[in-house]
């Protein structure tokens, strides 16, 4: 099945009632360095980001195109479409291979959401693991949740892995995200190497001697200070551990760049500003619009760097079971439903949606 890409009016006008209508909105003249501010709001923190927001220049082009869905679409499954998480905003990010990867380029090894509780000032990481396997929305196809993205590039390239990786996440956690930003290898690296490293706390040591080709990579617990392509190693190694376990070490590598960002040597470095814009222009990919800046600006300025709440989805905490279909590992909810999984997300604060 294909996504119908016409505008609001052209749909009337034909009288056809598509089950799916994705509005891209038109390049604007000027150009649109925002997107990339949010962007790098989700890739180094809410604080980085109320500043970049007033330091940045204007000689930046568009990231990608604003994706908004309607028609056809639950409204379960449309932004903001839930009163009860008015005082909540939900980020989904992505950490994709490259599309010159020839294992998959367009495969999500990274699927993390980023929840901020406006009100609270609180902030949580959810990270889900790649091998989940649902019933992909709109599309109807059962895959794992990693192939999402693939899928809606095929279906519609430049917009639709963005919309079908954002509704599976919503089709497990049961929350409304807000937004969606994909990251590649590439943009991980240089902008790791840009911030001159990062010090990740590492929660207990690493080697993986099998995954890499014959390099037998290690990293010992403790503070440790990594370039970009350690940084990368240490988030993608999984094959002496675990797909869980490498959750978590990214959790950890997320919040150390965020804390590295947050340094006065880099937010008073314009040349570095700089460089993260170039980077993120090349290898990022967002449905952040223009008109929703004023209140994430808004949000980044309360939540500062407030230390967040982690919650990795695994079979260890009773979320998930695993097993083989069609010879392919693959991750069920152990309730038969996501039941427990969506209230564990909807209740990451600590409080039930319904009573707020």
């Amino acid at each position: 099945m294909a996504f119908d890409i016409v505008s609001p009016k052209e749909a009337q006008e034909q009288g056809r009632a598509p089950r799916v209508v994705i509005e891209m909105k038109p390049r604007s003249a000027g150009p649109r360095w925002w997107l990339r501010i949010v962007t790098l709001f989700l890739f180094i923190g809410v604080a980085v980001f109320g500043f970049l927001t007033v330091k940045a220049g204007t000689t930046f082009s568009v990231v990608s195109e604003r994706v908004t869905s309607f028609l056809g679409v639950e409204p379960s499954r449309l932004p903001l479409s839930d009163p009860r998480e008015k005082d909540r905003i939900d980020f989904l990010l992505l950490g994709l291979r490259g599309e010159g990867d020839p294992h998959g380029g367009l495969l999500t090894d990274t699927m993390m959401v980023v929840s901020i509780h406006t009100t609270r000032d609180e902030v949580a990481l959810i990270s889900l693991p790649r091998d989940t396997y649902l019933t992909i929305p709109i599309v109807q196809q059962r895959a794992k949740i990693n192939e999402a993205f693939a899928i809606g590039e095929q279906q519609q390239p430049q917009g639709g892995g963005l919309f079908l990786a954002k509704l599976a996440a919503q089709e497990v956690l049961g929350i409304n995200i807000d937004y969606v930003a994909a990251v590649d290898f590439t943009a991980f690296k240089e902008a790791i190497d840009l911030l001159g490293g990062i010090e990740v706390d590492v929660a207990k040591p690493l080697r993986e001697t099998q995954q890499w080709g014959g390099i037998d990579f290690s990293v010992p617990a403790g503070r440790q200070h990594m370039d970009g392509d350690t940084a990368l190693f240490y988030v993608r190694s999984r094959f002496t551990t675990s797909d869980f376990d490498r959750a978590r070490r990214q959790q950890e590598v997320v919040l150390a760049v965020r804390n590295k960002a947050l340094s006065l040597g880099f937010l008073g470095n314009p040349a570095k500003i700089a460089g993260i814009f170039d980077i993120l222009g090349r290898h990022v990919r967002t449905d952040v619009a223009t008109e929703d800046i004023p209140q994430l600006y808004t949000i980044a300025s309360q939540v500062g760097g407030a230390a967040p709440r982690q919650l990795v989805i695994d079979t260890g905490s009773g979320l998930l079971r695993s097993t083989t279909l069609n010879g392919s590992y693959v991750l069920l909810p152990a309730d038969g439903t996501f039941e427990t999984i969506r209230e564990r997300a909807r209740n990451i604060f600590g409080f039930s949606p319904a009573s707020e």
